[in-house]
């Protein structure tokens, strides 16, 4: 009986499906942050964007607190995905 290449090995479509859903859910929480930091830097009814623009220039700027919004949103979102798929099992 001939050994099968384990680089060759195929993935089984439940398995497509799951990683497939995860990545649906980091890119919708991704947008979301995106969403949320566009809602709060243009927005003066919040007053992040006086702050941001108050602080040093070499610290933390508009563009930084967009990509740790989105990166946030996005890892969130993916936990919670992992977590309704393998809630999804039981």
């Amino acid at each position: 009986m001939p050994i099968p290449d384990p680089r060759t090995r195929r993935l089984s479509p439940k398995a497509v499906t799951r990683t497939l859903a995860l990545a649906g859910h980091a890119m919708m929480g991704v947008a979301l942050g995106l969403a949320f930091a566009l809602l709060t830097t243009r927005s003066d009814t919040y007053g992040i964007r006086p702050v941001l623009m108050a602080l040093d220039p070499a610290g933390f700027r508009l563009t930084d607190f967009t990509v740790t919004c989105a990166l946030a949103f996005g890892v969130v979102a993916t936990l919670t995905g992992l977590a309704l798929i393998l809630g999804e099992e039981k």
